[in-house]
């Protein structure tokens, strides 16, 4: 019985220390990561969501917190007026996990510009196919007035045989959509204050 609870001892220290190094790791970390996934991963979304250079764009980031939620925007300027929206949030309900997406919005008309996919854990060769340009093109052009949907009626026709990365896809689009509509005014005031 002794050694069954030093054992669960042994244990339970390495297991603390465990996650104590790596809660450590990965807060002195964060500003580290954060860099090179707007490098490697932002940037080049941003660049096919605006067509300029990402090193234009990157600098215009901002975060903006509503509901409990922390969203990265980024935002395009002609002169002094902001015209381009690209907001970021996670869709909820992927098969494994959320999907991470960015959508360009053009202010001026209302409209979606595209999307990106920046992160996911989908299944590779089935889910991984919301990256596809086939899928993601359907975005183009749709109101941010009007909530997307998928399926019959809707303007989205899901990937077969991934329902689920398609729907969280879906999800994470009405939650920007939600947030655009509901705080345009808010971000906009933040982006000058940034700008300033």
């Amino acid at each position: 019985m002794r050694e069954i609870v030093k054992l669960v001892v042994v244990l339970g220290l390495i297991c603390g220390l465990s996650a104590a190094a790596l809660t450590f790791a990965r807060q002195s970390l964060a500003k580290k990561i954060e860099t090179q996934s707007d490098l490697y991963v932002r940037g080049p979304a941003l660049q096919r969501l605006f067509d300029r250079p990402a090193d234009q764009l990157l600098q215009n980031k901002i975060t903006f917190n509503s509901g409990g939620g922390s969203y990265t925007i980024f935002y395009l300027t002609e002169g002094n007026e902001i015209t381009a929206l690209a907001v970021e949030a996670p869709g909820p309900g992927g098969y494994s996990g959320d999907v991470l997406i960015m959508i360009g919005l053009d202010l001026t008309t209302n409209k979606m510009l595209n999307i990106e996919i920046i992160q996911h854990s989908e299944t590779p060769g089935v889910g991984s196919r919301i990256e596809k340009a086939t899928f993601r093109k359907q975005w183009s052009g749709l109101s941010a007035d009007t909530p997307v949907r998928m399926g019959q009626g809707g303007q989205i026709d899901a990937i077969s045989g991934a329902t689920y990365s398609s729907r969280a896809v879906v999800a994470g689009t009405n939650v920007i959509a939600d947030l655009i509509q509901n705080h345009r005014d808010d971000i906009l005031e933040a982006i000058k204050a940034h700008q300033s």
